[in-house]
């Protein structure tokens, strides 16, 4: 989830926040045109979001027990469940709708791509200023950047300009 301040005005670059975590939710087809959101629901989706996010390796410390059982309690509000028989190809879904429905369908992708090692290519993005996840998928898994043009760009131009300051010697 690429929720994070990087240009002020881009409407997909947003500081979390309640009214971020429903646009992002909208704007990926999770969360459809009439499904009701409200505050409360939404608040709760970015804490599961901001837990979730803790269990990816470079993102702060490694995730405690008490994330891990906050996130399956999560799991067991959205009503998560295996399918054997399914034609969107959810295999851990949920029959609920609106926001729990979507964090749920987040969760057991995740749980998914915990099982199949995907998870692994997740990284935390490694501009300090920045909260977003990433997919790697650079040949060695060595990717730093949630985005080359933002991040990566500030960041290089940051060291380059700490570089040229520096006295010579």
């Amino acid at each position: 989830m690429a929720l994070h301040d990087h240009e002020a005005g881009n409407a997909v670059s947003l500081p979390p926040s309640p009214e971020s975590v429903e646009w992002w939710l909208r704007s990926r087809g999770l969360l459809r045109a009439g499904e009701r959101a409200t505050k409360a629901d939404l608040r709760w989706a970015l804490e599961v979001l901001s837990d979730l996010r803790r269990t990816v390796d470079g993102v702060g410390p490694a995730a405690d027990r008490h994330v891990l059982e906050r996130l399956d309690r999560a799991a067991r509000a959205t009503n998560l469940r295996p399918r054997f028989r399914t034609g969107n190809g959810d295999r851990l879904g949920t029959d609920l709708g609106g926001v729990r429905g979507a964090i749920g369908r987040l969760l057991g992708i995740s749980f998914i791509a915990q099982l199949d090692g995907e998870w692994q290519r997740l990284r935390g993005c490694s501009d300090p200023t920045c909260l977003s996840v990433f997919y790697d998928r650079s040949r060695n898994r060595s990717g730093k950047w949630c985005s080359m043009s933002s991040c990566g760009n500030r960041n290089k131009v940051r060291s380059f300009r700490e570089r040229s300051k520096a006295p010579s010697e």
